[in-house]
This record gives C-alpha cells, structure tokens and sequence, in this order.
C-alpha cells in the first residue's frame, strides 16, 4: 500500500459506529455524533477518490470503493434503504459523480443560510451544489434554476448518484435509489440526508452537470 493510502487509511473510524437505527429521516433528524461519523468517513472516502482521479493510483480507488461501501451502510441505515442497492448505486456512478458526492457528504451538519457558499461555514440549496461539484471539478453557476439550465436534463431511470434534483425554487443532489438525496433545504436545518415526497418526487427533474 502506498504511504497516500496509508494515510487516507488512518482517517477511518471504526464500522461499529454505523449501527444507526433505520427509520425515517423526516421525523427523526440525525444527531451531532451522527453527523460527525459522516464527515469523518466521507472525508477519508473524498481524499482516497481524488487521489485516483489525480493519479490513477489503483491502491486509492480500491480503498475508496471499501470506504465508500462502508459509508453507505450507515446511509441506508439512517434512511431506511437497502444497504446493497445504494452500495451499488455509488458504485456505478461515474468518478465525476463519486467525488461530487462524497464532497457534499463532508458537510453534513451544517447549517443552512440564505445566499451562503462557505464551506463548513453555511450554504443555501445551489451554494452546497456548487460547492460539491466545484470540489469534483466541474464550476456550476449560482441559483438552482441556472445549475439546473446549465446541466443536461437526464431520464430518472439513467440519473447518477451526484446528479442534481431540481424543483422550482430548490436544488439537492440524489443519493442513486429512490428519492434519498442529500440537501441544504432550508432556514433552521442543516445539509442533510433525506427521504423526498412521493408528491414532490413525482414533479422533480434529474440533470447532469458532467453532459
């Protein structure tokens, strides 16, 4: 093992932390030690991406997709998912995609605010997207409606984890099954994992940034 993914390695926590109770994330928050789990992990999972999409070092991507599987038990538990499903999901998405993703789930727990871009600081729905594509490379504009225009619109059926759900007025970013994405949604609630309405879900749109 390479000493990169020697110490993308040490940034792991133990897997006995991911025991979270499945259940719904609308009625049920996650708490700070929650939260902390995943910023930790996603971190570890974000630095071991990046540096494959950097150097093409096969040590790094094979840790990532170990850390990356081990992340998504603990997101499927907390949402409710099948662990298999989204474990695939992340793992069928293109590098683009991955790094985006585990970007935005390094700011779980933060808070929402209106206008804001500041990374662990605050952020709005389109500030968090951008943030969590800019990290993977790809610079998108402010305003979830402009983010939405400037990405290529994509059947829900071919929609990549990392890709973006838009609605009038709000941005998030699906998580690759069902209606679990990952947002900054609104005043008094942070960047967050979440089970969408069937109803909102119905008249959401999917487009990718990387088109």
């Amino acid at each position: 093992m390479s000493r990169i993914t020697k110490t993308i390695a040490g940034l792991l926590v133990s897997t006995a932390i991911w025991a979270f109770s499945a259940g719904s994330a609308q009625a049920m928050p996650m708490g700070p030690a929650q939260e902390a789990i995943i910023r930790k992990s996603a971190s570890a999972a974000q630095l071991a991406i990046d540096t494959y999409a950097d150097k093409r070092d096969r040590d790094a991507y094979d840790l990532y997709l170990d850390l990356a599987d081990k992340l998504a038990v603990g997101v499927a538990n907390f949402l409710g998912l099948d662990v298999t499903e989204l474990q695939q999901a992340w793992r069928s998405a293109d590098v683009a995609h991955q790094r985006a993703l585990m970007a935005g789930l390094t700011q779980i727990g933060v808070p929402y605010r209106e206008n804001a871009t500041s990374e662990s600081v605050a952020f709005d729905c389109s500030g968090f997207v951008q943030f969590a594509w800019t990290s993977a490379g790809y610079a998108l504009p402010r305003g979830s409606s402009s983010q939405y225009a400037y990405s290529k619109r994509v059947n829900a059926k071919f929609a990549q984890a990392g890709d973006l759900m838009w609605r009038p007025g709000h941005v998030s970013m699906y998580l690759g099954v069902d209606g679990a994405i990952l947002q900054s949604g609104r005043t008094g609630r942070s960047v967050e994992l979440h089970n969408m309405d069937s109803r909102i879900l119905s008249w959401t749109r999917f487009a990718n940034p990387t088109a």
